[in-house]
């Protein structure tokens, strides 16, 4: 899937019949001085959000002050997750405490203290071609 998606992005593909396209336009972008911005749609609350399993995963590179990635998902309930991995080492860096030190953000922006967001807070209902917009938290 993830590679249907990074063709669809270059434009070499159309969309696949049954699927939606998700705009998802991150904002407050600190650098695009390197480092990488990875999106997620995940499908359920049960798989992971905000960790590792999706429903479809891109990787873009950073643009300040606004990155913009594209999906092709079947219609569905998803939240978004994003994450600007700033060194690209492909984690989410943590201070002592596990306060992230790199920018994420989900999907309807709740900025929940002590805690990660949860699925129920960031979920979004797309039935059709869906335009998500979320804000970084550094």
């Amino acid at each position: 899937m993830r590679f249907l998606i990074a063709l669809f992005l270059l434009g070499s593909i159309a969309p696949q019949p049954g699927t939606v396209q998700v705009t998802v336009r991150v904002l407050d972008v600190r650098s695009d001085k390197g480092g990488v911005i990875h999106a997620a749609l995940h499908p359920a609350p049960g798989v992971g959000f905000p960790g590792p399993t999706v429903a479809g995963n891109l990787d873009a590179a950073p643009k300040s002050p606004e990155t913009v990635v594209v999906f092709q998902v079947a219609p569905g309930t998803y939240a978004a997750a994003v994450h600007h991995d700033a060194n690209a080492n492909g984690r989410m860096d943590t201070n002592l405490i596990g306060i992230p030190s790199e920018g994420y953000g989900v999907s309807n922006d709740p900025r929940p203290r002590f805690r990660a967001p949860h699925f129920s807070e960031a979920k979004v209902r797309i039935d059709r071609d869906t335009t998500l917009t979320l804000r970084l938290a550094y």
